[in-house]
């Protein structure tokens, strides 16, 4: 199988004109899993995201698990604090997030004056976020 590693820059807010840190981050893996969806099975992409008042505090990242395993996903708002935060359901569409083991989000980061890594993956026919750190 083979692997292809992408690195997306998503730091600017002109370049999607969102309203808050949930929307971007939504819009950022939309967008991830569109490019993701022309490349061959078994394909990953790293989204380097960063907040849009810049990875200068602290924020979080927490990200629910899908409630179907068909498109469209459905699941409850993916939440990103920091100076804007916000939420967003919009990436439910295309991306999956596989079951949460302990928690109620499958995937929850803090990070200080850092950008989030996302690992989404292509496997058949569907996009699967698979590591957020």
């Amino acid at each position: 199988m083979k692997t292809l590693t992408l690195a997306i820059s998503i730091a600017l807010l002109g370049l999607c004109g969102c309203s808050d840190n949930g929307v971007h981050l939504g819009f950022a893996l939309t967008k991830g899993a569109e490019t993701l969806e022309k490349k061959p099975d078994g394909s990953e992409l790293v989204i380097r995201y960063e907040p849009l008042s810049g990875i200068h505090q602290v924020y979080y990242v927490n990200i629910p698990p899908s409630k179907s395993t068909v498109a469209p996903y459905r699941g409850d708002y993916l939440a990103v604090g920091g100076k804007r935060c916000g939420s967003t359901g919009y990436y439910t569409q295309i991306v999956y997030v596989g079951p949460s083991s302990n928690s109620y989000y499958t995937f929850s980061v803090t990070k200080t004056n850092a950008p989030t890594f996302l690992t989404l993956r292509k496997t058949g026919n569907r996009i699967e976020l698979i590591d957020v750190h």
